[in-house]
């Protein structure tokens, strides 16, 4: 299953059939509790596509209550009202399906930024570095889903995501972002190779200031309140100030290249 940028899924052919039963786990179906009832598979491409916004809904929200960890399939299987056996054959794997969660909120980015691009062409770095900025600023105060799914991207997600859905999204987030970075370029302000640079940046910035905030349980159960608020970080005044940092390095490095030199 891969998101594409209206919002619709594409789905492997056989996505909502189930094929003969076998001992794999890949085919065990969930059995229902008393009182539960299983969602009737869907059969149309239409209702195919929704079902997979179901499970992607239902996922972002165990997400957010729960983390990523500890959240099973089976778990979001059972709250979206499905067979584990059905959820694999939408998503292959757990990383897979948080994959393309994540790439529904990088399409939801990506239209901001084109939108507001084109609505007002940048005339400057500075004007650049201000659009950036307060965009990261929006999305560290509404979407901690981005963050903390951006932060496991690298690490967790890429790692066990099948290769055929990475690839495909990875091309698609490629295409996406040389459309909005020839946006900038026309303006004559900065190339499309700098802007990649920011962008690969921020994702670095993004993961690293938020992967250093987390600190375990045993951690905040073994530390007296007044050490564990020394070992705490705030990631989103981290990340925004690691970005002005950067930004304004950026500036000054191309407004005197040679001062910069090693």
């Amino acid at each position: 299953m891969f998101c594409v940028p209206d919002g619709s899924c594409l789905l492997p052919p056989d996505a909502g059939r189930y094929g003969k039963k076998s001992s794999s786990a890949l085919c065990a179906q969930t059995v229902p509790q008393k009182g539960e009832r299983l969602l009737k598979r869907a059969m149309t491409e239409e209702a195919k596509t929704a079902r997979a916004k179901e499970i992607l809904d239902t996922a972002e929200r165990l997400f957010l209550e729960s983390g990523y960890r500890d959240l099973k399939m089976s778990h979001i299987a059972k709250a979206a009202g499905i067979s584990n056996g059905l959820l694999f054959v939408y998503f292959k794997t757990k990383e897979t399906l948080f994959l393309c969660l994540l790439w529904r909120e990088y399409e939801k980015r990506l239209d901001f930024l084109e939108e507001h691009v084109r609505r007002k062409r940048p005339e400057s770095f500075s004007d650049i570095q201000s659009l950036l900025l307060e965009e990261l600023t929006l999305l560290l105060e509404t979407n901690p889903l981005y963050i903390r799914l951006e932060a496991l991207r690298a690490v967790i997600l890429e790692r066990g995501a099948d290769t055929d859905t990475l690839c495909r999204m990875k091309k698609r987030l490629s295409e996406r972002t040389d459309a909005w970075s020839l946006l900038l370029e026309e303006s004559g302000v900065l190339s499309r190779e700098e802007i990649m640079d920011i962008y690969c940046m921020e994702s670095g910035i993004i993961t690293g200031c938020y992967q250093q905030s987390l600190v375990s349980a045993s951690v905040q159960n073994s530390l007296p309140s007044t050490e564990l608020c020394m070992v705490q970080r705030d990631y989103r005044s981290d990340i925004l100030n690691g970005m002005k940092c950067y930004l304004e390095g950026y500036r000054r490095r191309r407004n005197s290249p040679d001062s910069f030199s090693i």
